[in-house]
């Protein structure tokens, strides 16, 4: 799920121009607890497309890279051998679409080679990243069980650091769907880039190192910098042109990785999925996040699961290293009720396919409501390509982590549509089309000053109920 208690503040990072609706569109679920009832979806036939494959190369050209290709064979089981022959054929093994040039293959032939962390299996590492690349829809964002026998050594850990916690608090239902939307779209789209975060991730330093070029962020140096100074986010200046990050996952990342390592059952978190998604969610919650029991201390909002719209942009946009820029379509009110939109359903749908069409997927956030229209919920879902059947009606293509289909899924676009919230948008397909009206900074500092607020209205009416309660 995405956070949603900070909604009803409508703050709006950038707003399309186009005239705000003066109805209320009837979102209401058909099952208004169960967001995944919410649609019918179908199980697409569409034909996924290979992004970022640039110089299509399927054949082994150097020694060098037949020894990487014999090396990585000689340690995965016979069923991943031939999922890395596929990956040959198709493209995706040669491919070079990484932060620093390297192809797929070359990162898979560093983690079967150099020293991984303690308690991961290069051989486990290797199968679930081939999987991954081969097949990204099987990325789920479902937590695995942590073993009874485990949990006393683990509960004892947190409470000498202070946290107190207990079996209860092990066992989570995951809201990590924007994290995991994130993994799923590099793995789709930048097959190179996916298998070097892996490595960095599972190496000794527990770490991924990008180098992003500024002008290809979103916001303008100052902002920036200042975002990054926000967020904790590790980080130093090459050039005027040049940033450099370092991404990590939280501390209790690689406990729940060790888990997963021996003790994955079937559609739960492979340990690559959990390094992954720890270090989105640790990015996006400013360095606060708990991978142990799911949460956060927020900093926004009063809200300790998810991420808001604005944190998953921007864990978004440093791990693909490529500006997004946050649009919110739905206008909800302070009590958290859908009461319009900010654009015609028409300019939303022309945002999402321009990004489509230039080679993007969009990572949009749906609101589900109640009969009257409060909103109760929200998930976090990508959204790879549209299909126009032969009746002509059009259904959105997309990935859910949630789902537990192993499919790309389609929703009717009529359905889908008036649910968007907000979605992941380039800045080069908004250009002419939206007003900027905030930057990020102002809109931090907004909700900033409106958490401050909200804490000083309630220790006023503690103070107040302390004077009025009758002496003991």
């Amino acid at each position: 799920m995405y956070n949603i208690s900070a909604l009803s503040n409508n703050y709006n990072v950038y707003m399309p121009k186009m005239h705000t609706l003066s109805g209320i569109r009837d979102v209401a679920a058909n099952n208004a607890t169960n967001p995944y009832t919410s649609m019918p979806s179908y199980k697409s036939q569409f034909s996924i497309p290979s992004f970022g494959i640039n110089q299509i190369r399927t054949s082994l050209s150097t020694r060098e890279e037949h020894k990487k290709y014999d090396e990585i064979s000689s340690i995965i089981d016979k069923k991943t051998r031939k999922d890395l022959q596929v990956l040959l054929k198709n493209g995706k093994l040669l491919n070079a679409n990484s932060n620093d040039g390297t192809t797929t293959l070359d990162n898979l032939y560093t983690i079967a080679t150099v020293k991984r962390a303690q308690g991961l299996d290069k051989k486990n590492i290797l199968e679930e990243t081939i999987k991954a690349i081969k097949h990204p829809f099987i990325i789920p964002q479902k937590f695995g069980d942590i073993p009874i026998n485990l949990q006393p050594e683990i509960i004892n850990h947190e409470r000498t650091l202070g946290k107190n916690i207990s079996s209860y608090d092990l066992d989570v239902k995951s809201s990590t769907c924007p994290a995991a939307s994130i993994e799923f779209d590099i793995a789709h789209r930048m097959p190179a880039e996916f298998a070097r975060m892996v490595e960095g991730l599972t190496s000794e330093d527990l770490c991924i190192t990008k180098k992003i070029n500024v002008n290809d962020l979103s916001q303008g140096l100052l902002d920036i910098i200042w975002m990054l100074n926000e967020f904790g986010t590790e980080h130093k200046m090459l050039d005027w042109d040049t940033l450099v990050v370092k991404l990590r996952p939280d501390r209790n990342a690689i406990i729940r990785a060790r888990i997963q390592n021996s003790y994955k059952d079937p559609d739960e978190r492979s340990l690559v999925d959990v390094l992954m998604q720890s270090t989105f969610m640790n990015v996006g919650a400013q360095n606060t996040y708990d991978s142990l029991i799911d949460k956060r201390i927020p900093k926004y909002n009063d809200d300790d699961s998810g991420l808001i719209d604005i944190e998953k942009n921007f864990a978004e946009e440093l791990a693909t290293g490529k500006g997004k820029v946050c649009v919110t379509y739905q206008k909800i009110d302070d009590s958290g009720k859908l009461i319009g939109y900010e654009c015609e359903q028409s300019e939303t749908l022309s945002h999402i396919q321009n990004t489509l069409n230039q080679g993007d997927n969009v990572i949009i956030g749906y609101t589900y409501c109640d009969n009257d229209n409060n909103v109760i919920g929200g998930h976090e879902i990508t959204i790879i390509g549209i299909e126009t059947d032969k009746k002509g009606q059009k259904y959105f293509i997309c990935n859910d982590t949630d789902d537990g289909v192993s499919e790309p899924i389609k929703y009717s676009v009529d359905e889908l549509l008036p649910k968007i919230h907000h979605a992941g948008i380039p800045k080069s397909v908004l250009v002419g089309n939206v007003e900027f009206i905030e930057a990020w900074k102002e809109l931090m500092q907004i909700y900033k000053e409106t958490k401050i607020q909200q804490e000083q209205q309630i220790a006023l009416q503690n103070n107040r109920l302390n004077v009025l309660a009758p002496a003991a």
